[in-house]
Formats: structure tokens, sequence, C-alpha cells
């Protein structure tokens, strides 16, 4: 992780070592992660006043089936950011598809450390923020007031300058026409684009939907 640079340099002509056993091991360890941060409670705010009107039994299969959306969601995600990313980026570098797998096995790797890290904190101190400490949300809730402005520089946080420095050292190894500074541009274009995206959904009241859908139970 530590040099990107290298790790492009040695896949030009050979493969990573052990790549399907940390491939499991990531998606494993974010599997394992997600549950936790549901199993306390991290994410579920929303659907409190519903599950406070149920009995006991409807309860725990509810709590169940959250577990299992939220199993299938971290799938999802590791998949996307291992797979739909490096396709992304093979798309827009030219670099294949097959060499930049493993630089998204490390960045998932550190959006999980991360995760990791914003868990054990909201578990020391026993209560969850919708904003990150380690993102520009905290500074932006001071002097904005439009919260989907808010949410999208919650995106913006010291992991996404960490990963964009791990992606262009990593593709700048491979580009040999000098196109070092274009490339960057479509990193940082391509995780504004995202941040936008995530906004957008974090700033759907899925509370609100699931409230009128189901009259405050079930």
């Amino acid at each position: 992780m530590t040099r990107p640079n290298e790790l492009a340099s040695q896949l030009q002509t050979a493969t990573m070592r052990y790549f399907n056993k940390r491939l499991l091991i990531v998606f494993l360890t974010g599997i394992v992660l997600f549950a936790l941060r549901e199993i306390w409670g991290m994410g579920t705010e929303g659907l409190t006043s519903l599950l406070t009107t149920m009995t006991t039994t409807d309860y725990i299969i509810a709590r169940y089936a959250s577990l299992a959306g939220t199993v299938i969601w971290s799938i999802l995600y590791i998949a996307f950011h291992l797979f739909g990313v490096a396709l992304i980026l093979s798309t827009l570098t030219k670099i294949p598809y097959r060499k930049l797998v493993p630089l998204q096995l490390l960045v998932t790797g550190v959006l999980l450390m991360e995760k990791a890290l914003l868990f054990i904190v909201f578990a020391i101190k026993g209560a969850t923020v919708s904003l990150s400490f380690l993102s520009f949300g905290p500074l932006a809730v001071t002097v904005m007031e439009n919260w989907y402005l808010i949410l999208f520089m919650n995106q913006l946080s010291i992991t996404s300058a960490l990963i964009i420095t791990l992606q262009y050292r990593f593709i700048r190894a491979f580009v040999v026409d000098g196109k070092w500074r274009e490339h960057l541009w479509i990193l940082i274009g391509l995780h504004v684009a995202m941040a936008l995206v995530t906004a957008a959904i974090a700033y759907i009241p899925f509370d609100s939907i699931l409230n009128s859908l189901f009259g405050g139970g079930f």
C-alpha cells in the first residue's frame, strides 16, 4: 500500500501472490464489519419508529431481515469498489482491467479500515452521528444550510485523498504517454462524481418513505 508504483511495475510482468486468499479475506472482513455495525445499531436509526411498534416475534424477524439486507449490501459494496471501479478506471485509462483489480483490493481495504475506525469511535462514545469526523462534513455543517451539499462534503475525506494518491501513483507507473496530469483530473472527477451520487442517495428520506408505506408499523 505504501509503494503503489512498485506494485504497478511488478504487475506488468507478474501477478499478485495469494490474490484469491486476499480477496476472500477482504470480503469476509467487510461482511463481518458491516454485520457488527448493524447489530450495534449503526445506520438503523430510521427503522426505530417502525420496530418499536412490533411484537417481540416480529421484531426478531425484522432484525434478522435487516441483518440479511446489510450482509447483501456489504457484498455489493465490496464488489463494486473491487470490480466496478476497476472496470471504470480501465475504461478511462486504457489500463488492463485485471491489473487494476489488485489496486482496488488495496483501496477497498482502506475504505474498510476507515469504516472500522468510525465504528470503534462511535461504539466507545455510545452514539453515532451522520457525519464523519474524517471528512469535511463537520466543517461544512457550520457554514452551510443545504443538507445535500453537507452530505457531499462528508464524502470528501482524508481517506478519499489517500485513495486518489494510491490510484494516481499506481496509474502513473503504467502510463507511458506522459498524460499524468490528465489522469489525475480523471481520478478527481471520478471521486467527485461518486461523492455527488452517494450524497444524493443519502439525501433520500428512507425513514419517511417506510413510514408512509407501513403507516408507522406492520
